[in-house]
């Protein structure tokens, strides 16, 4: 005669009676109001991290641009940059104001809560 581990006996029971609970139609609530925060959670996370990478390509674009504006308006002669109304010494002051970043908004919702 072959005798049962308790690891075969858990294995034979019922689905609904593993793990020592009953499961019932509370129980059953409950496990999807999990899953689904736990599916809202990742939903909003992955929102945040889609936005955090949108921003940080949004910045490298300008910043980019800038590097660029920055760097045709140097290769011009002092004669060129006079008739645009600019001099050597606000190349980079007036690269700065053509191509603006956005400011993070966010700091101050964060700093108020």
């Amino acid at each position: 005669m072959t005798r049962i581990t308790p690891a075969e006996a858990v294995l034979l029971m019922p689905q609904s009676s593993l793990h020592g609970a009953p499961r019932n139609a509370e129980a059953e609530r409950v496990a999807a109001m999990i899953a689904e925060a736990r599916q809202a959670r990742d939903r909003a996370m992955a929102e945040r991290i889609r936005g955090f990478f949108h921003s940080l390509r949004s910045l490298l674009t300008t910043l980019r641009t800038r590097r660029e504006t920055i760097e045709q308006l140097r290769a011009m002669s002092d004669r060129e940059l006079a008739d645009i109304g600019l001099t050597r010494g606000n190349i980079t002051a007036a690269a700065v104001a053509a191509t603006p970043v956005a400011a993070n908004d966010q700091m101050d919702a964060r700093a108020a809560a």
